[in-house]
């Protein structure tokens, strides 16, 4: 399978999650949500949204087994799957900061071989594949994703809500490394977006966090001349336990530039 004719598909199904998911933000002036096993918030628009995204991928592609944030799988064997998040960034969702998303990935032999991203508030897709550079579309208009860095100036992209004393920590160490460093508070996978986008490039992670929030981000922002490895600079491998965390990583736009600098932090 060439990942390049997954995007005209995947978008569909995107678009049509965002419709339902649109509908909720839009019509309810609270959004009703409650609370997960682990805490964290769940809502229509999470359940609608995964429904959708896995009877249109089990139409499409019946022989490729989906992992998602919302679904209850068990363990697979197979060495492809899909891994999604019909909805990333709930807490954003529910608090109207329109900072969420919806992420498809494609994973083989525990590699993000494809990834999509898209911004239902924005009607912006992201996407990037093995095969094919990453680009961005909205209304349309295509744009080519690529990385960028500057030996003088940092932009960092930041959580709006998990920074920890780590993160303030690592923030501290990089003003001794840049003339200036910027932040840029995100939600969702849009912290790696702006990343391969080129107006960020670093977003470090201290805690953890599940396979499907990152793995779409990370297919795009490998398309686009980066990658996200984990805290000890090694290549973070994707598996088919839905349970596993990524138990912190960095996304960097240029991993030779940027080793050596957190060589030093270690």
């Amino acid at each position: 399978m060439k990942t390049k004719e997954l995007i005209k598909p995947i978008q569909s199904i995107m678009e049509g999650a965002s419709k339902l998911i649109n509908e909720i933000y839009e019509n309810q002036e609270d959004i009703d949500f409650k609370k997960k096993y682990d805490e964290s918030p769940l809502t229509l628009a999470d359940l609608r949204s995964n429904d959708f995204i896995i009877s249109s991928l089990n139409n499409l592609y019946p022989d490729i087994p989906i992992i998602s944030e919302e679904g209850k799988e068990k363990k697979i064997k197979e060495n492809l799957f899909w891994l999604i998040d019909p909805l990333d960034g709930t807490k954003e969702f529910i608090d109207k900061s329109e900072e969420f998303t919806i992420n498809i990935a494609l994973v083989k032999d525990g590699e993000p071989i494809f990834g999509a991203i898209y911004i239902p508030t924005k009607s912006s897709f992201f996407v990037g594949g093995i095969d094919f550079n990453a680009f961005s579309e909205k209304k349309g208009e295509k744009k080519a994703l690529k990385t960028s860095f500057s030996q003088e100036n940092c932009r960092i992209s930041v959580s709006k809500s998990h920074q920890t004393n780590k993160e303030e920590k690592f923030i501290e160490f990089f003003k001794d490394k840049f003339n200036k460093v910027e932040l840029f508070p995100a939600g969702s996978s849009l912290k790696l977006c702006l990343i391969a986008s080129g107006d960020c490039h670093i977003y470090p992670r201290f805690g953890d966090v599940g396979q499907w929030d990152i793995a779409a981000g990370h297919a795009i922002l490998k398309a686009s001349g980066g990658n996200i490895l984990d805290l000890t600079m090694n290549a973070i491998k994707y598996n088919s336990d839905r349970n596993m965390k990524i138990n912190g990583f960095y996304a960097l736009s240029n991993v030779a530039f940027f080793s050596q600098i957190l060589q030093q932090n270690q």
